[in-house]
C-alpha cells in the first residue's frame, strides 16, 4: 500500500496532513499539544473536561443524542481523549462523507454549548472516571512512579483532576481557558483513508477552522529526574510489580534517529535474552518487558514483570546477572538482525494498513521533529543497522542512576543491593 503523505501550512498556521488511502473510510484526527502538564494545580483536570463538554452539544446538534445519530447516520463514529501533553479529537467514517466529520469538528470546538446543567452532570461522571482510574492498578503503578521519579509531573491521575477541581470548574473558567490554550500554533489536523480529492478537502479544513485564533501558546516541559528505590505497598496482593530503569542516554533528536534506532535493536534482543531466562528456562514469571517512561525531553529506559514475593530476590538477580553479561558480551550476529527487520515486516504492514496508525504517527513525528514522517528516510536508517553500531550506541545503558519501583504484596529485601551486587 502507498505511503505518500502531503503536508501543508494554512494562511492561518494550522498544519494539517493529508494521507490517501485505498481504503472505504477515512480517518480523521485533530490534536492540540495542550494537556495535564500545561495546567496550573488548580486546574488540573480542565483540559479533560473541557474534551467531555466538546461532546455534549453544540447550537446545531444541542444533545449527545443529535450529534451521536448525525455521525451515525453518515456512517461514522467519533470520540475524544486527553493526556499529558495532548487533546485529541477523532473519528472515522464512510470515505464520501469524511466532509461530514470535519465540519463536526470544527462545530464542536466553535459552537459547542458547555451547557452549566450538563457540566453539572458531567462533574459526577468524570468523579466516577477518577474513581475508576485509581481503582486500576496499573494505573496506580503509573501514578506512583511518576511521584517518586518525576515529582508528580507525569502522573496519572493529573490528567483527570482532584474532585475537589472537578466540583469546582465553572462555564467561564473553561470557555477562558479553551480560548487561551487552543490555537493554530498547536493545532495538528490529520486525514488518512479514502481522498478522492485532496484539493477539496484541503479547501474544507481551511474554511471549517478558519475560526481558530493564532496567537503563540506556552508548553511546560521543565522535567526532573529524581532516583528512587521504593515499594507501592498493598498487602493484600499476591504478587510484586517491578521496574528497574535507568536514564536515556541519547537526546530525541531528528539527527539521533540513527543511534535511538540502533539502541532499540540492543533492547529487542536484550528482552528477547532475558525472557528467556525468566520465563522459558526457570518458570519465574509470566511476562518480562523492557519499558519505557517520561517524556522525549526526558526519559527512561529498563525492565519490568511481576512476579511473587518469594521470587522476588531470585528474578532481581537474574535480570541484573544476565543483563550485565549480555552488555559485555553482546552476543549479537547478523542472523538475530535479520530475525527483527524480518519479524518488523509484520508492523509494517499493520501500519501501512491502518489509517488510525498513520495519522498518530504523522501527527507525533511532526511535534517530536517539526517535519513530515519520511518512511523511506526511516527504511534507509534502517537498513543501515549493525552489529557494530548496535554495540557502540548502545554503550552507556546503564550508566545513568538507577531506580527500582515496585507496587503490590510487601517484602523485605534490598532489590538496589542485589541489583549492584549482581551487575558485575
Amino acid at each position: 500500500m502507498k505511503f505518500e503523505p502531503q503536508m501543508h501550512t494554512l494562511p492561518n498556521g494550522l498544519t494539517v496532513f493529508l494521507d490517501p488511502m485505498d481504503l472505504e473510510t477515512t480517518n480523521v484526527k485533530v490534536q492540540f499539544r495542550t494537556g495535564s502538564h500545561d495546567e496550573q494545580p488548580h486546574e488540573y483536570g480542565i483540559t479533560h473536561f473541557c474534551e467531555h463538554m466538546l461532546g455534549k452539544g453544540t447550537t446545531r446538534f444541542p444533545t449527545k443524542k443529535s450529534i451521536d445519530e448525525h455521525i451515525e447516520y453518515h456512517g461514522g463514529t467519533r470520540n475524544a481523549s486527553t493526556g499529558n501533553v495532548c487533546m485529541n479529537l477523532y473519528g472515522r467514517i464512510i470515505g464520501r462523507n469524511t466532509g461530514v466529520l470535519i465540519d463536526f469538528f470544527g462545530d464542536v470546538l466553535q459552537n459547542s454549548l458547555f451547557d452549566p446543567a450538563k457540566i453539572d452532570i458531567e462533574r459526577r461522571v468524570i468523579c466516577d472516571e477518577l474513581r475508576r482510574a485509581m481503582d486500576d492498578t496499573n494505573r496506580q503503578m503509573a501514578e506512583f512512579t511518576s511521584q517518586k521519579l518525576f515529582n508528580g509531573d507525569m502522573g496519572a491521575y493529573r490528567t483527570l483532576g482532584s474532585v475537589e477541581n472537578i466540583m469546582s470548574f465553572s462555564r467561564d473558567q473553561m470557555l477562558e481557558f479553551m480560548a487561551r490554550r487552543l490555537s493554530t500554533r498547536n493545532c495538528v489536523v490529520a486525514v488518512s483513508g479514502q481522498i478522492a480529492d485532496t484539493n477539496a478537502i484541503l479547501q474544507q479544513i481551511t474554511d471549517t477552522f478558519a475560526f481558530l485564533p493564532t496567537h503563540p501558546v506556552s508548553s511546560y516541559c521543565d522535567y526532573k529526574y529524581t532516583p528512587a528505590v521504593a515499594h507501592n505497598s498493598q498487602p493484600e496482593k499476591k504478587n510484586v510489580k517491578l521496574r528497574i530503569v535507568f536514564p536515556g542516554q541519547i537526546e530525541n533528536t531528528f539527527q539521533n534517529m540513527y543511534a535511538d534506532m540502533c539502541v532499540s535493536r540492543f533492547e529487542m534482543l536484550l528482552q528477547k535474552n532475558l525472557s528467556q531466562i525468566l520465563r522459558q528456562e526457570n518458570g519465574l514469571v509470566y511476562g518480562f518487558n523492557m519499558c519505557a517512561l517520561g517524556m522525549p525531553e526526558l526519559y527512561l529506559n529498563g525492565f519490568e514483570t511481576s512476579t511473587s514475593v518469594e521470587n522476588l530476590p531470585t528474578v532481581v538477580s537474574l535480570i541484573a546477572r544476565n543483563a550485565h553479561k549480555f552488555y559485555q558480551d553482546t552476543p549479537i550476529d547478523d542472523a538475530d538482525l535479520d530475525r527483527i527487520h524480518r519479524k518488523m515486516e509484520l508492523s509494517d504492514a499493520d501500519f501501512l494498513e491502518s489509517a488510525g496508525s498513520r495519522s498518530r504517527t504523522l501527527i507525533g513525528h511532526y511535534y517530536d521533529y517539526n517535519r513530515l514522517y519520511d518512511r523511506n528516510h526511516i527504511l534507509s536508517l534502517r537498513n543501515q543497522i549493525n552489529v557494530s553500531d548496535i554495540i557502540k550506541y548502545s554503550r552507556g545503558y546503564f550508566d545513568g542512576p538507577m531506580s527500582i519501583i515496585t507496587q503490590g504484596a510487601d517484602y523485605d529485601f534490598d532489590l538496589a543491593g542485589i541489583w549492584r551486587e549482581n551487575f558485575n
